[in-house]
């Protein structure tokens, strides 16, 4: 572990820190700016989320000599504790400290917290941005990039499917990547005398393996710490002890997986494969002079087949000596045209040439991501120079038929072409929320871009168990776009073996273009009113004629799948009045942790629990107009749950934030049985008989027999709709539809 960690490793570390001599020993500086420039700048939102960065921070920092720093958006305060009671700004306090601790063993001495607030878990980007005030925290973020000049900047994955956060923190990062070399942005910042300043890469976490671009490996050995950088990335993460990482960090480290990055923009050269960050912007590349800038951007992402679409193309000679017979060309696939490629020209120092060319895709190209090389040779010092970047595009037929996306897909999709960062999304799939038994509307965008009227039947591919209603015809004037409704119809058929929901592919085409989506199959039930309100005692019996349901190891959502139905399942009830839902569970658990303190109740994740997410009025898009309660169904004084809501807008014990709820456990053989009552009233809003609203059931376990007391034992979680991480916790949309009987 890392108490093996010997002396000899901790002062090579300390003193290959303490030699580090650059700008901020005013070694020959005449400015302040001096002593903050950096090489290289991470962006994220809590503490702990350059953990995907930091063998490679070591790597040019420690062993590179170059310098870096980390700008962390928030405190950390809305997340776990496994180290003691602290929550909000003092958990956040503590937060900061693991991080400078973290990234002082890798070099960074000097990293920023710009204070936002961290809230309740979200997966919302726009709840996010409303929460943080709108867009003026964007401006604090271009003061440091001026402030710190990085000529690199790496942030997180920016699009739907992460914490709604991380997504912010990266959406900031593109733009001031995008916007803080424009004196018109942020204009006010010029009073304080800070100057535009142009940052020349951009790098994300990538958002799948297929999209990582460059992989730096970590299985080498740092020569100033003297261990492979996967060892210092382990202890250095050890810091983050308040998230458990203490728990699972070892030395030496359990494996040496590379740290994979994705390059979003550049406006220097790259080579056709990068092995490093820092290639073109602060280090060489082959045969690729530093100084000289080139970049290729399409009008538009996606293009016509057939029909020419401009490309601007920049090339500037930023070093201190003209570049000569200098040509440009446009690398395209095979069949494809390119005009106006200009001739040999010669280029000063400083000097720039800026053209457009055009390429013409043929008419039966693919309607794929496609990459575009802009190329440049010239002559400098006698020597022969040249350097590459790349752009993309997608050709489309005339006529497309696209899932119209929910409204999270679509901000981000809006964010990334005023970015100029589309072609990161690709073919970012919708989410097609289906109720089973139910047919759903689903709209389809079809688009004409031809001259002439087009019209057909919409052509679907469906998993079985899936079919579409009806036939879905089009008719689309040229130059305009029809939404067609298609309604399609979901049953239990299409379920995996074992599983209450699902998560499958279907596709629409039109015109030869496909689009795809992903189909979230959520379950659901009509839930009567109760005659006799039930006790709320640990006893289910008297729920028996509430509306039934189950969970299973298949329905795992997160982490590791139990054992067997002995080792984590669940059967439940549920059940209306006029005043409280009413939840009860039988779980299935050999091993029931107990290890949480009864005045330390929160953090449903932390041991075994049981959560239940409502969205009163069916229609919310996070979880600020949502009540999440959940109880533990025993703590350290012994059998007897604790209510709470956590993750929405009113955390806190049950008294506090939901008066009238009431919860109740009863252990049992194999197991124990659990029950809720809560009140309509707690809820943001009330929902009416006959009218659906979201309700989803997750059952958390943690097979530690020796648990320490508020320690995170987190092992496995099911749901009743289970997706990946989030979804059955904070996208409101994809929880199960549920009708109150009349």
């Amino acid at each position: 572990m890392v108490k093996r960690l010997g002396a000899t490793f901790l002062a090579a570390l300390a003193c290959g820190v303490a030699a580090q001599v650059g700008p901020g020993s005013y070694g020959g500086t005449v400015s302040g700016l001096d002593l903050m420039d950096v090489d290289l700048m991470f962006i994220g939102a809590h503490p702990d989320d350059d953990g995907g960065v930091t063998a490679t921070l070591a790597r040019y920092v420690l062993d590179g000599g170059h310098k870096a720093t980390v700008v962390t958006l928030t405190g950390g305060e809305g997340g776990g504790n496994a180290t003691g009671r602290e929550t909000g700004r003092a958990l956040g306090l503590i937060r900061e400290e693991e991080e400078r601790r973290s990234l002082g063993m890798v070099g960074v001495t000097s990293p920023h917290f710009l204070g936002l607030r961290d809230f309740y878990f979200t997966l919302s980007a726009e709840e996010t941005e409303r929460m943080w005030g709108g867009q003026a925290f964007v401006c604090d973020v271009v003061r440091l990039v001026r402030v710190r000049r990085p000529e690199v900047i790496v942030t997180m994955w920016p699009g739907p499917g992460t914490h709604g956060q991380h997504q912010m923190a990266a959406r900031a990062a593109t733009l001031a990547y995008t916007r803080a070399g424009d004196s018109a942005y942020c204009p006010e910042q010029l009073r304080e005398g800070l100057q535009p300043f142009t940052p020349l890469k951009l790098y994300s976490y990538p958002g799948s393996a297929e999209d990582a671009t460059v992989r730096i490996p970590t299985d080498e050995v740092s020569r100033t710490a003297r261990v492979r950088y996967a060892d210092l990335r382990s202890v250095a993460q050890f810091n983050y002890r308040s998230q458990g990482w203490d728990a699972t960090n070892t030395l030496p480290a359990k494996s040496a997986n590379p740290e994979t990055f994705m390059l979003v923009s550049s406006r220097v050269p790259v080579p056709e494969q990068e092995t490093s960050l820092l290639t073109g912007a602060l280090t060489p590349g082959v045969g690729a002079p530093l100084g000289v800038r080139l970049q290729a951007r399409p009008a538009s992402y996606d293009i016509g087949q057939g029909r020419p679409a401009p490309v601007e193309v920049t090339l500037t000679n930023a070093t201190a000596q003209p570049m000569t017979g200098v040509r440009l060309a446009l690398d395209v696939p095979g069949g494809w045209r390119v005009t106006g490629t200009p001739g040999a020209r010669t280029l000063a120092p400083g000097e720039s040439m800026a053209l457009t060319l055009r390429v013409t895709a043929p008419e039966d190209a693919g309607a794929e991501r496609t990459p575009l090389a802009v190329r440049y040779t010239a002559t400098q010092a006698g020597q022969a120079v040249s350097g590459r970047n790349v752009t993309f595009v997608r050709p489309v037929p005339p006529v497309t038929a696209t899932f119209a996306p929910t409204f999270d897909v679509a901000g981000y999709q809006a964010f990334a072409r005023q970015t100029g960062t589309d072609w990161v999304i690709g073919t970012l799939p919708t989410r097609l929320p289906l109720v089973l038994g139910e047919p759903t509307a689903v709209t389809v965008n079809v688009t004409n871009r031809g001259a002439q009227v087009a019209s057909g039947t919409l052509d679907l591919k469906l998993p079985d168990g899936v079919t579409v209603v009806g036939k879905p015809e089009y008719r689309v004037n040229p130059g305009e776009t029809a939404a067609v409704t298609v309604r399609l119809q979901a049953t239990a058929a299409a379920l995996p073996a074992g599983r209450q929901s699902a998560q499958l592919p279907v596709s629409v085409t039109a015109g030869g273009f496909p689009d795809t989506a992903t189909a979230f199959l959520l379950p659901s039930l009509t839930v009567p009113r109760l005659a006799t309100p039930p006790r709320i005692d640990g006893d289910l019996g008297d729920l028996a004629a509430g509306a039934a349901g189950s969970l299973s190891p298949a329905d795992l959502w997160w982490r590791t799948k139990p054992d067997s139905e002995a080792d984590a399942s669940a059967a439940f009830r549920l059940g209306y009045d006029d005043q409280f839902l009413y939840v009860g569970l039988n779980v299935k658990d050999e091993l029931v942790a107990c290890n949480i303190a009864p005045d330390d109740v929160k953090a449903q994740l932390r041991s075994d629990a049981v959560g239940i997410t409502v969205d009163p009025g069916g229609q919310s898009r996070d979880t600020s107009t949502t009540l999440q309660a959940a109880a533990f169904p025993c703590t350290t004084a012994g059998f007897g749950a604790r209510g709470f809501r956590d993750a929405d807008a009113n955390q806190g014990v049950m008294e506090e934030t939901a008066p009238g709820m009431q919860v109740a456990s009863r252990k049992t053989d194999g197991g124990y049985s659990i029950e809720f009552r809560i009140p309509w009233a707690a809820m943001p809003a009330r929902p009416q008989p006959g009218t659906p609203l979201g309700l989803n059931l997750v059952l958390y376990d943690g097979d530690q027999p020796d648990a320490r007391v508020g320690a995170n034992i987190s092992q496995s979680g099911l749901a009743w709709a289970a997706f990946s991480w989030g979804g059955k916790q904070a996208l409101p949309y994809l929880w199960p539809r549920v009708t109150l009987g009349k």
